[in-house]
């Protein structure tokens, strides 16, 4: 018997692919309404959207975005780059502008850069070359090719996480100098004087070296200089966090205050004063920048800097998608920050005498 006349024979898999149309008529709806629900959900009924969900469900419609582009000149992608997606605020953000996105037809290609210039500028050539119709950047700090291919491209641009670009491109973020300086004047009102700093700064990281200015700034203004032994720069890992915990105990063994412009760096650290037989916050405390969800799990959990990623998230697509319609859009936006205390910080103790007998400790076990 041929596969024609079995009665259980699967279906050809050049069948033809529903149409529009075809979900109209399966939602007992027009044509009309199924674009508005696929491109503009937000101002049809929920009833009407609901209907027509499962008659795009049960017909397997998806549409033809090849020929959508090829009519309007549009891809209807955006392109976003981060410098990471690992234990960082950035996941919390890109979900939100991918959401946003989503409701108004677009979809979003991702990349990462790693904190580094070139593969920034490779990525971001690879999302203009897929016709993106707009991208979104973090941080001011790109080298002169990055610019000169944005201005190049013509599509609308955006930079995350700060509240002042380069070359003239918008912004949207919070001010991390105020923050970190905010944040140092909390510690110096518990009565700190001994402060060292974990700081991730390469290069493209404008953000961590604005922090560090934040808390130089207020050290500063209380009569308070950092040595350069006492500010280490550091990778963005849990593994960088630990060594730099260890190497300010080792060198400064009075210090009572570790600022970490990263909740990462800030748990590493954490997890090696404990290692060390250091207690958080009675022998030492440590604060973080972000507020990632580890930050409120850790043990103690961690006083940080929470950036609103999602409301950046969605801020930057709202502002590409009105710059692609052609809409008056702002050349920039703050969004506010939040200190938010908990029990990794406290007063200072006698910890100079426990790090120095700990410090003797581990001379004598190596002598």
């Amino acid at each position: 018997m041929s596969n024609k006349q079995r009665p259980d024979a699967p279906a050809s898999r050049h069948a033809a692919k529903a149409k529009i149309e075809d979900v109209a008529r399966e939602a007992s709806v027009s044509p009309a309404t199924v674009s508005r629900v696929l491109n503009h959900p937000d101002i049809v009924r929920p009833e009407l959207r609901d209907k027509v969900a499962r008659a795009i469900a049960t017909l397997s419609y998806t549409r033809d975005s090849a020929g959508r582009a090829l009519k309007s000149g549009r891809m209807r992608t955006i392109g976003a780059i981060v410098p990471t997606l690992g234990l960082s605020i950035f996941a919390e953000g890109v979900e939100a502008l991918q959401n946003r996105l989503s409701e108004s037809g677009y979809t979003l290609l991702i990349a990462n850069s790693q904190y580094d210039q070139r593969r920034e500028l490779q990525e971001l050539q690879s999302l203009i070359e897929r016709g993106v119709d707009g991208i979104a950047l973090v941080g001011g700090s790109h080298g002169p090719e990055l610019r000169a291919l944005i201005k190049q491209a013509d599509v609308p641009v955006i930079t995350t996480y700060v509240t002042k670009g380069q070359a003239g491109i918008p912004a949207i973020g919070i001010d991390n100098e105020a923050a970190t300086e905010e944040l140092t004047k909390f510690l110096l009102e518990l009565g700190h004087v001994c402060f060292s700093a974990i700081v991730n700064i390469p290069p493209s990281n404008d953000r961590s070296r604005a922090r560090l200015e934040g808390i130089q700034r207020a050290l500063s203004r209380a009569g308070i200089t950092l040595q350069p032994s006492q500010i280490i720069r550091a990778d963005h890992s849990l593994a960088q966090g630990r060594s730099a915990l260890r190497q300010i105990i080792t060198e400064h063994p009075d210090t009572t205050a570790i600022i970490c412009t990263t909740d990462t760096l800030a748990i590493g650290a954490m997890a090696e004063a404990r290692k060390m037989g250091l207690s958080v916050p009675q022998s030492l405390s440590i604060t973080g920048f972000d507020d990632v969800e580890l930050a409120a799990q850790v043990d103690p959990p961690l006083t940080t800097i929470s950036v609103p990623a999602a409301e950046i998230g969605r801020g930057a697509a709202d502002y590409l998608i009105n710059a692609i319609a052609g809409m008056a859009i702002p050349r920039s936006v703050q969004v506010p920050y939040r200190l938010i205390i908990r029990s990794s910080t406290s007063k200072p103790r006698t910890f100079g005498t426990t790090s120095r007998k700990l410090i003797g400790k581990k001379k004598a076990e190596k002598a």
